[in-house]
């Protein structure tokens, strides 16, 4: 098993925190064709790129078994953790970083359909269906309640098994290990860790495919994929999903950035000093200092506007009382004990608890003369 998670293919590096989620892809046909860039930008939230190879991009339909999924400290359930699942996907980039990015998941699970698109912003919908494999053939077939969107066929696997060679379209459309999607504005983006891709070519037969129909990409022939593969899966881990949107800075390091003219933001740099963790890596900077300015500048518009506490940490940006609350984590082992007390406090509650603070934050806490805090 542990085999199936080794890092020497991966084209990045899995995140440092520990998985959340174990599951198994398998019996999964990959059916491609190829769709003009305008087809599928609409279809996008802003700030993804359509991905494309040689200047073509695909849209992908593939029909498979979600077999075992689990969280880490549960078990696997009969009649929960494994149904057939269908997806339709593109491929995208961000920031240099390769995915696959959901146009709709079709799942007859409705914990799933249920759970996934309030947790991650998956586009999970509830769907009728089976993938059968029997010898050198699969028959899949799925359809939504009202019978109106359909995928209907069934592949016969053709080819020696193989893997991507480097450079190929094989390896475009295979060797990718995050997804991305949109959850309340913001573009997220969740890593995917499982061994390289094997696959072998194949054909299928389509009699109905009025589900991937309904998205008006501009395919002539439905029933006729480009390209064909059936693979028999993977073993996976899967992570939560982060803000996609991280800040480039010349300095390994996080940055917390504070008002320098605050007697409350001074107060916060000196108690958090005296109280580091052994190992702490962060830096001090006022918001009108050049290198918090060129960092603030390159963050998404709405922190430019905000003129508040900013805190970038691991690359992503916080700012107001999500900020705050995560100075906590380089503290001491018992103020990190407060930072889920303090975050299962919903956003809203904890950014107003924050404006009235700043608000009369120079009333209540003497204005120093000078910037006094650590600038390292």
């Amino acid at each position: 098993m542990e085999g199936d998670f080794s890092t020497e293919h991966l084209p990045f590096p899995m995140p440092a925190r520990k998985y959340t989620l174990s599951q198994e892809w398998r019996d999964l046909t990959f059916m491609h064709w190829e769709v003009e860039v305008e087809k599928l930008t609409p279809h996008l939230p802003e700030g993804l790129d359509v991905d494309t190879f040689e200047g073509k991009a695909f849209i992908g339909v593939v029909p498979f078994v979600m077999k075992n999924v689990r969280p880490t400290w549960f078990f696997s359930t009969p009649f929960v953790s494994t149904f057939p699942e269908y997806n339709i996907r593109t491929y995208v980039r961000k920031d240099g970083i390769p995915g696959v990015f959901f146009l709709t998941l079709e799942a007859q699970s409705l914990v799933t359909c249920s759970y996934a698109p309030r947790a991650y912003g998956l586009p999970y919908r509830y769907a009728k269906g089976s993938v059968k494999k029997r010898g050198k053939n699969v028959n899949w077939h799925s359809s939504r309640n009202n019978g109106n969107l359909k995928l209907i066929g069934s592949t016969e696997i053709t080819g020696d098994l193989q893997q991507a060679l480097p450079g190929t379209l094989e390896e475009f459309l295979f060797e990718r290990y995050s997804l991305y999607t949109s959850k309340n504005g913001k573009i997220m983006r969740g890593y995917t860790h499982h061994k390289k891709w094997n696959f072998q070519l194949a054909k299928v037969a389509i009699t109905d495919n009025s589900l991937t129909e309904s998205f008006a990409l501009g395919i002539k022939n439905l029933s006729s994929p480009e390209l064909v593969h059936f693979s028999s899966g993977v073993n996976v881990r899967t992570y939560s999903i982060e803000i996609a949107e991280r800040i480039g800075t010349d300095i390994n390091k996080d940055f917390l950035f504070l008002d320098g003219d605050c007697g409350l933001c001074h107060r916060l740099a000196t108690f958090m000093d005296k109280r580091m963790r052994k190992g702490a890596n962060i830096g001090y900077r006022p918001n009108s200092s050049d290198d918090a300015k060129r960092i603030i500048e390159a963050m998404p518009e709405r922190y430019i506007k905000a003129d508040t506490v900013y805190l970038v940490r691991n690359g992503k940006p916080y700012m107001k009382s999500s900020a705050a609350i995560r100075c906590l984590l380089y503290m001491k082992w018992h103020y990190r004990l407060l930072f889920p007390l303090c975050w299962v406090i919903p956003l809203p509650l904890r950014n107003v608890a924050y404006s009235i603070v700043a608000r009369f934050r120079h009333k209540i806490f003497k204005q120093p003369k000078v910037c006094s805090f650590r600038i390292d």
